[in-house]
């Protein structure tokens, strides 16, 4: 999100804040943190940070954009920028100095205004205490918050807590509430409609717009549950938890699962010009990618579903869970089940089990698992074309099952699965013909749409028909 910044009064604001400083004393940031970088803090009329994504940096080297997204999930608040270089490829002096020039601020800048920011936020909606902010906030003391709060808003926590708007508080009511901005409005037809018939039996639950599952954090288990429309611009994040330390990073797995740093308005750009998917675009502009909680049970997911139905698939993946997945100390919410782990699911490369799917397809499930544990396939990987390369010399992963969990795990915006039938009856009723198109031909298509074919291939399902799945997987 660009900012403008005014010399005279040492803060950044939205371009449509109220505020009317002289133009020879504002100066343009692509981003808050590269403007709070340079010394500015935040306004307080028009509240930017109350508006903040996700950062993202478009036109950034590929390992840059994916180390500014472990960032985002939290990889520095557990790790420091020598890990986060190494991760991405890079020495720790190249990674700084790639930042400085694409972001505006260092990794540990960047991940201490996360911090700031998040904080901000529980000081506005929650009446928790100073220290169990800085817990939830990823920080290791109220004394680090309140030193980087300071430096970040020019006030302290105390100040800044005085300071806010009664509408801005939540009720607590059996649970911590966080708003989560969405940036612009979500598509909750479209969400729940993809989510209903794939819930996880006895992890996940849908009311209504309210999405529940049962999480781990921090070794303890609980629940969260999410309002899909709880507001135009936000969704509503209520946490059952007995814990809410570093619930900053459950925050941003509730960004990635449904897609809310999407840049859908350069996706509709790029897209709604097309003869083929122009009108489909135009008539549901807001349409996202629909992620899952987590990468690896998005990943066996994907791989539940080789060449069955949605609904099989459900089936499947309830029977594996009653097997494999350890049961919630305190049943909630009709929630029971927690979704297996990789050291519980990596025994399955043996082959030798009844898991109610063929072998074979266990087998994969199995050897992905053992390969997340080894470090053989990295689903946080920065480059979405090695990640791919890990999955594809795994057995019983093929072209459309490894785009489908770059596309719903990994969330890389030009993934696309040229082999699934949903794709192929789509192009050929958008171009009137009587067959489902080729492989080859549906990826010749597509090529109009990069960098942004996984928006293209969510229009097509919701457009003509969604069935997500493939019409041979590649077995080797």
């Amino acid at each position: 999100m660009p900012v403008e910044a005014v010399a005279t009064t040492g803060i950044y604001c939205r371009p449509e804040c109220a505020a009317a400083p002289l133009p020879h004393n504002t100066a343009p940031f692509g981003s808050p943190v590269a403007a709070e970088a340079a010394g500015y803090r935040p306004c307080l009329r028009c509240r930017p940070d109350r508006h903040l994504r996700s950062i993202e940096i478009s036109g950034a080297p590929a390992p840059i954009q994916g180390a500014v997204a472990l960032i985002a999930s939290g990889f520095l608040d557990r790790f420091d920028e020598a890990a986060l270089a190494d991760r991405v490829g890079y020495s720790t002096r190249q990674l700084r100095r790639l930042f400085e020039r694409h972001v505006g601020a260092t990794p540990d800048f960047v991940a201490r205004s996360r911090r700031a920011h998040f904080a901000r936020r529980l000081f506005d909606e929650t009446d928790l205490s100073m220290t169990a902010i800085a817990a939830a906030s990823g920080f290791g003391s109220v004394r680090q918050m309140n030193r980087v709060v300071g430096q970040t808003f020019r006030f302290t926590p105390s100040e800044l807590r005085a300071k806010r708007r009664k509408r801005d508080v939540l009720r607590a009511d059996g649970g911590l509430r966080l708003r989560i901005p969405t940036g612009s409005p979500l598509d909750v037809e479209q969400i729940t409609g993809h989510l209903r018939p794939r819930l996880s039996p006895g992890v996940e639950a849908l009311d209504g717009t309210v999405y529940r599952r049962t999480i781990v954090m921090c070794g303890h288990p609980g629940v969260i549950e999410v309002d899909l429309a709880a507001a135009p611009d936000a969704v509503e994040l209520v946490a059952h938890l007995p814990s809410f330390d570093s619930i900053i990073d459950e925050v941003a797995r509730v960004r990635h699962m449904f897609g809310l740093d999407d840049d859908l308005a350069e996706a509709s750009r790029c897209l709604v010009n097309d003869p083929l998917l122009g009108g489909l675009v135009r008539r549901r502009p807001n349409l996202r990618v629909v992620g899952g909680w987590d990468r690896f049970e998005t990943a066996v997911r994907v791989i539940i579903g080789q060449q069955v139905s949605v609904a099989g698939a459900t089936t499947v993946t309830g029977g594996l869970i009653e097997r494999r997945g350890s049961p919630l100390p305190a049943p909630a919410l009709g929630l029971r089940r927690l979704f297996p782990t990789p050291e519980q699911l990596a025994p399955l490369a043996a082959g030798d089990t009844d898991e109610g799917m063929p072998r074979r397809r266990a087998r994969t499930i199995g050897e992905l698992a053992d390969a997340v544990l080894g470090g053989r396939v990295d689903l946080y990987n920065a480059d979405p074309v090695e990640l791919r390369a890990q999955l594809l010399v795994l057995p019983g992963i093929g072209p459309w099952t490894a785009e489908m969990i770059a596309m719903r795990a990994a969330r890389d915006p030009d993934a696309f699965p040229a082999g699934d039938l949903g794709i192929c009856r789509a192009l050929a009723a958008l171009d009137g013909r009587p067959r489902p198109l080729s492989d080859d031909e549906c990826r010749a298509r597509a090529d109009a749409w990069r960098p942004y074919r996984s928006i293209a291939a969510q229009h097509l399902w919701a457009g003509v028909g969604p069935d997500d799945r493939r019409i041979e997987e590649d077995q080797p």
